[in-house]
């Protein structure tokens, strides 16, 4: 199904509720286990986090966004681009806020992929305590629309 245009466009500038996550130790160390690495003493949560805690934290699952961008189906989405603007590690045992918006819906049209629009969506990951943020993360989606 394409979806028309303006109505993808009329995404750009939509808030997620936003929320926040704890990184607990037990769960870091079960990233860390099934990433098949040994945590470190020192408390960082693993690299991972920066897939997993934006979407968590700003307050909507996967299908969520789906969803909002009307995909087809889990099958007609594919990832992107993802931008890690890292200014401090993520580390276990603290809780993070999270906000976020769509912020760039543009499409495309291939001649074997048909047409295709490209969401991308920003999340701002700060410590609960500090308005510093920790991370910015930039998300692009593609949704698969089908023949022209």
């Amino acid at each position: 199904m394409v979806v028309p245009l303006d109505e993808m466009h009329r995404l750009v500038g939509h808030r997620f509720p936003g929320g926040s996550y704890r990184i607990d130790r037990w769960e870091n160390f079960m990233m860390h286990d099934v990433m098949l690495v040994q945590a470190g003493s020192e408390g960082l949560a693993h690299p991972l986090y920066f897939f997993h805690l934006p979407i968590a934290g700003m307050g909507v699952t996967i299908q969520d966004i789906f969803d909002l961008c009307q995909a087809d189906s889990p099958d007609a989405v594919r990832a992107g681009e993802y931008v890690w603007e890292i200014s401090q590690p993520l580390r276990e045992g603290h809780e993070y806020r999270v906000s976020g918006s769509i912020t760039e819906v543009h499409r495309k049209v291939g001649k074997r992929g048909g047409v295709m629009d490209f969401v991308t969506f920003v999340a701002n990951v700060c410590e609960t305590h500090d308005e510093v943020p920790s991370a910015r993360i930039s998300n692009t989606w593609i949704f698969l629309r089908g023949e022209a």
